[in-house]
């Protein structure tokens, strides 16, 4: 049998992503699928501006697309007899309505004869990494990208190295020894390929840079520190008066004339880049200490932020006109009203990228004062304010392996509409993630940028059986319907960055003794949560005591919902075959999709060792806060704290189980993560049998 003529394709625009979007189409007319199309004679594909007939369309009531914001990005699909019209408002809204109409034909919706598909993305500007690791990934993550409804790849993380920094990708021969020669050649490529393919998706370019460099803290080795101080003169060095050593002094006429030289240099090479996300105060970024630098003398690390944001979007406006810079809340909103006072202070081409909770969380689901005023303060001023979230990974997750699969579509449905209800001009995502698993939380990403305010439950509903198929589908979605409930517990108590992250929580192999709890005390210093009014509730309120037994609160209502999550993946896993998962066309890169029993089999893993970590992580806390109400009496605190000692050792004991049938049942997963944490439990273990 002959198989069906492919319909005409028939382009309308100039655009590199439209080329992109006649090669996605071609790529769908090549599938089974495509013969659904066989009574089709054209497609007409590109931007709704350049269609000939539109004005047909329009007047038929046919389409809406003249209805929309310019700039906005959006797409129409309809058929009109033997015509398919695949149409957007942008260059991306285009490659928007090809994805619509491969959705379609993946899942068994043949285009009826009055097929229509309408959407706008919201918010207007949507930031995501490319992935988790291996920077820059290859062209396929861009694609994912893109297929989840980004609007801007967001270059490098706030851990990635000289990524993070202008010298990474130029060099200046005011500081030529800043990066080596070699590394920034290497980076210099993978900047321009990821430009490139970005500019055939559509996609604008961001870059993270965590300023001013410095010579890191403690996890940086000593040979690296020392060797670091022989890139820069001393006399352009100064103390940071913390952990992580000397910084440059931007103070000093040469190190500002090496970062106007830098600019030229990379907005010359790279004038794609539009946004800067500027990140200070954090790993391998600082400021002067105002006591002792002798330039600085006096000046606070509040004001050397705002001079170095006045100073990238002067200089760097010039070299690239409509230039932005981004600072964000962590570390700084510890002084809520200095904050907000100094961003309303700062120019229109600096706004804000924000979270509710100094730093983005998985969990959080949070809508508050300190928000809305920053939201206002940025609005008067005419500044962007993007909203700072972890869609897909974030640092409250474990990072123990790279075969955990951390899907929470119910709560990414949350917080967009939290987002959407605060009008913010775009959102953030933190870490990017692991584009070949294809985890759901991306394509509920795409389904609630198109309806911010959509029911939760009907889309992710969807999307589970559409992932997972009709038997197992079901069960996956009650599992996240469990682990949606978990987080809306964590959400009221997700309180210390990075103290109550399980990557950085100081207590998996320090058992609970009063030594040990007052030295933690001071670490968690309470003075610097900010009380969050919100609507009568109110984050991080009370003193010390008090933010410690809500963490305990949360995780005691949390456990068992993500016991029951855990119970009904492992019931999905069961009944789920191994076809690849129903979005794996999201994804073409070079490691395949992975089939629906495994995506589930990689969620229950990570569902079951949280669950388990967050308990002992509660009772830690928990214990710590009854130091506190008893004033730190170590005999009154031995007495009181027997029977939670015996549960936390029980919790711990759990941990150790679970790792040891991690090593026996997935090795690769166990490799990949080492051994410390399991030792470190081990040793609390000990520790705590050893109390009772």
């Amino acid at each position: 049998m002959r198989n069906p003529p492919h319909p005409a394709v028939h382009l309308h625009g100039a655009h590199p992503a439209l080329a992109t979007a006649a090669g996605e189409l071609a790529q769908v007319r090549a599938r089974p699928s495509c013969g659904q199309l066989a009574t089709v004679d054209v497609v007409h594909l590109g931007l709704f501006a350049e269609l000939p007939d539109r004005l047909e369309l329009i007047r038929q009531g046919r389409v809406n697309l003249h209805n929309v914001t310019p700039g906005c990005d959006a797409f129409e699909c309809l058929r009109d007899d033997r015509a398919v019209y695949l149409l957007g408002s942008t260059a991306r809204g285009v490659l928007q309505a090809v994805y619509a109409l491969e959705d379609a034909l993946a899942f068994g919706q043949a285009p009826p004869a009055d097929w229509h598909a309408f959407g706008v993305f919201r918010p207007g500007e949507r930031h995501f990494h490319p992935r988790f690791d291996r920077w820059p990934g290859e062209r396929a993550d861009i694609r994912y990208l893109s297929r989840l409804g980004a609007s801007h790849c967001l270059i490098s993380h706030d851990w990635q190295g000289s990524c993070r920094s202008f010298q990474g990708y130029v060099r200046s021969p005011i500081f030529p020894d800043a990066v080596p020669a070699d590394e920034v050649a290497g980076n210099r490529a993978g900047l321009q390929r990821l430009c490139a393919d970005c500019r055939d998706y559509g996609l604008g370019l961001s870059l993270w840079i965590t300023e001013l460099p410095c010579q890191g803290g403690p996890w940086v080795p000593e040979a690296q520190r020392e060797a670091w101080l022989r890139r820069y003169p001393a006399d352009v060095l100064s103390d940071s008066g913390t952990y992580q050593g000397q910084v440059l002094c931007f103070a000093h006429p040469r190190v500002q004339e090496f970062y106007r030289d830098l600019l030229q240099r990379f907005f010359a090479e790279f004038p794609q880049v539009e946004t800067l996300y500027l990140f200070g105060m954090d790993s391998g970024g600082e400021g002067c200490d105002p006591g002792r630098c002798p330039r600085c003398q006096g000046l606070s690390k509040f004001a050397q932020r705002d001079r170095l944001i006045r100073f990238l979007v002067e200089e760097g406006g010039r070299v690239r006109p409509g230039l932005r810079v981004l600072t964000t809340g962590w570390h700084w909103e510890a002084v809520p009203e200095e904050f907000l006072a100094r961003q309303a202070a700062l120019p229109a081409a600096s706004g804000l990228y924000m979270a509710a909770q100094s730093d983005g969380w998985q969990a959080e689901r949070q809508n508050h004062e300190l928000l809305r005023r920053a939201r206002a303060t940025c609005r008067s001023r005419g500044q962007l304010f993007v909203g700072y979230d972890d869609l897909h990974l974030g640092d409250d997750a474990t990072h123990l392996w790279g075969l955990d699969l951390q899907d929470f579509p119910l709560g990414i449905g949350a917080k967009l509409r939290r987002w959407h209800e605060l009008e913010v001009d775009g959102v953030f995502d933190h870490w990017g993630t692991y584009s070949e698993m294809v985890p759901s939380n991306s394509v509920a990403c795409r389904e609630f940028f198109l309806n911010p305010m959509a029911d939760t439950d009907v889309v992710c509903q969807r999307i589970a059986r559409n992932q997972y198929g009709p038997a197992a589908g079901p069960m996956a979605f009650a599992a996240w319907q469990a682990l949606e409930r978990a987080h809306r517990i964590l959400s009221n108590c997700t309180v210390w960055s990075p103290g109550q992250w399980p990557g950085w929580y100081c207590a998996k192999d320090q058992a609970p003794l009063p030594d040990a709890l007052a030295a933690q005390s001071a670490a968690l210093d309470a003075s610097r949560l900010v009380a969050k009014p919100a609507l009568g509730f109110t984050y991080n309120s009370g003193d010390l005591a008090d933010c410690l037994e809500a963490v305990a609160i949360g995780w005691r209502g949390a456990a068992p919902h993500y016991a029951e999550a855990a119970r009904l993946l492992q019931e999905a896993a069961a009944a789920a075959d191994d076809q690849p998962v129903g979005y794996a066309h999201w994804w073409n890169g070079t490691r395949p999709p992975l089939s629906r029993r495994e995506h589930l089999e990689r969620h229950r893993l990570y569902v079951e060792y949280m669950g388990l970590l967050g308990r002992e992580i509660g009772l830690h806390f928990e214990l710590h806060g009854l130091f506190e109400r008893l004033g730190r009496d170590p005999h009154a605190y031995q007495a009181a704290a027997a029977e939670l000692l015996r549960q936390d050792h029980a919790a711990c004991a759990a941990l150790v189980a679970f790792g040891e049938r991690l090593q026996r049942q997935w090795p690769a997963a166990a490799e990949a993560a080492g051994a410390q944490w399991l030792e470190a439990y081990r040793r609390k273990a000990e520790q705590l049998n050893a109390m009772a």
